[in-house]
């Protein structure tokens, strides 16, 4: 499961009805804003009166402008990082615009929940929020898409892409174009489309990406041989890894093993460093 560093959260959060909240340049993690009552919010320089039980859930570093309309304003909001690299594709929900849904007090409760978790310690308390804010995002996905069939049905397809993706990620090692179109059903020519349409690459331009990222892992964390790992990551031959690695990384695999064990040692060094300075000032 990936995982969710929360930077702020809270359940609702009462302001006056003159509130007017504005971050030119967004915040460094998406947040996700329930609005309890009408309010206005400003996309692209345009205002929007909201109904009641609207959300926008804004990308990393996208301006955020809303404010109170008429009576006091309340919200639940949930700011959040996270290491998932298919993240956007994965949550099926609009991107920096208005949606709204059916249940705001199941929404609600589920924005407290989390709230209480991140205040208290407890054992697991990371896994647990990690659990809570994807049943907080499927809830919200599942509502936002129920009243639109062809919302649901561009949803599962995507969900059996990004899980073909996940499989890849996991082992790189024996995966063609060929296997894949056909563990999501469909045939090469069908795959190859909806596959760029869907994450703006070609699968065989993917797949490579896939493959000397999980290369650079095996160069960072083991002392296996490049031979072996150009078999793992799925090349038959250890020359040919060699080439596409040093062409996408611009150094050879053992160069790129010594740079970062290198950059390891030197991390470490400066942690020991540190402190030992804090022990001598302490």
């Amino acid at each position: 499961m990936y995982k969710f560093k929360i930077l702020g959260v809270s359940h609702y959060k009462r302001e006056f009805k003159d509130f007017v909240k504005l971050r030119r340049e967004g915040l460094p993690g998406y947040n996700l804003v329930h609005f309890h009552q009408p309010v206005v919010v400003t996309i692209d320089g345009v205002d929007h009166l909201t109904r009641e039980n609207g959300c926008v859930l804004w990308s990393p570093y996208v301006r955020q402008e809303y404010r109170a309309y008429e009576t006091s304003f309340v919200n639940d909001f949930l700011t959040f990082q996270t290491d998932d690299p298919d993240f956007e594709d994965r949550i099926n929900l609009p991107f920096n615009e208005i949606f709204y849904i059916q249940d705001g007090d199941k929404i609600s409760r589920m924005f407290e929940w989390i709230t209480w978790a991140c205040t208290n310690t407890y054992e697991l308390q990371e896994i647990s929020l990690d659990e809570a804010i994807l049943r907080l995002l499927d809830t919200l996905s599942h509502m936002h898409t129920d009243s639109r069939p062809d919302l649901r049905r561009h949803f599962e397809t995507k969900r059996r892409f990004i899980e073909l993706r996940d499989a890849m990620r996991a082992d790189p090692k024996d995966w063609t174009i060929e296997k894949m179109a056909k563990e999501v059903w469909l045939t090469r020519s069908r795959f190859s489309v909806l596959y760029k349409s869907l994450f703006g690459t070609s699968p065989n331009a993917d797949l490579i990406d896939i493959r000397i990222d999980y290369g650079k892992a095996l160069l960072e964390n083991t002392n296996e041989t490049i031979l072996n790992i150009s078999e793992r990551c799925g090349y038959s031959s250890v020359e040919y890894f060699i080439r596409v690695f040093s062409k996408k990384m611009g150094v050879s695999p053992l160069q790129y093993r010594k740079m970062y064990l290198k950059e390891a040692q030197q991390g470490d060094e400066i942690t020991q460093f540190i402190d030992l300075f804090r022990d001598r000032e302490g």
